[in-house]
């Protein structure tokens, strides 16, 4: 279910995938959220200063300077870090060898879309992991209440 991986996260939000126009003042509240919204409204998400805008066909993330996002925790960071530099640019992991393989296999871009996936899916893994030693069954009520433990 989505609801563990959200809370995993440290959030808990509202999530819209896509906003009808109508709506588009919403994205104005002070709350956090995860709303898709057409690029036809572009202009009209600019003037928001606090909100992380993904252009997803673009492929570009614009990040106001009031919001902080933290990194990866090591060692996930420099795993991951390594991994996309080895599918981005095989040839940079043997330019210092002394004697470098004759031929450097270089992924074809379709296979280079799905390596570059498994690098986030195996991201995604090891940041989820045991998620499940932090859900608390509290069984004091007539149904079993789950809480995340956010310190865990």
């Amino acid at each position: 279910s989505l609801a563990p991986v959200m809370l995993s996260f440290g959030c808990s939000f509202t999530y819209v995938p896509i906003l009808p126009a109508q709506l588009l003042e919403v994205l104005s509240t002070p709350t956090p959220f995860i709303i898709g919204v057409h690029s036809i409204f572009q202009s009209e998400t600019q003037e928001l200063l606090d909100v992380v805008i993904a252009d997803l066909d673009g492929g570009t993330v614009n990040v106001p300077e009031c919001v902080h996002i933290s990194l990866l925790p090591e060692p996930l960071l420099q795993q991951t870090r390594e991994a996309l530099s080895m599918v981005l640019d095989p040839e940079l992991e043997v330019a210092d060898l002394a004697f470098p393989p004759s031929t450097i296999s270089v992924s074809s871009l379709k296979m280079q879309d799905k390596e570059i996936r498994a690098v986030f899916l195996r991201l995604f893994a090891q940041l989820l992991q045991g998620y499940r030693w932090c859900l608390h069954i509290i069984r004091i009520h007539p149904e079993p209440v789950i809480r995340f433990h956010k310190v865990s």
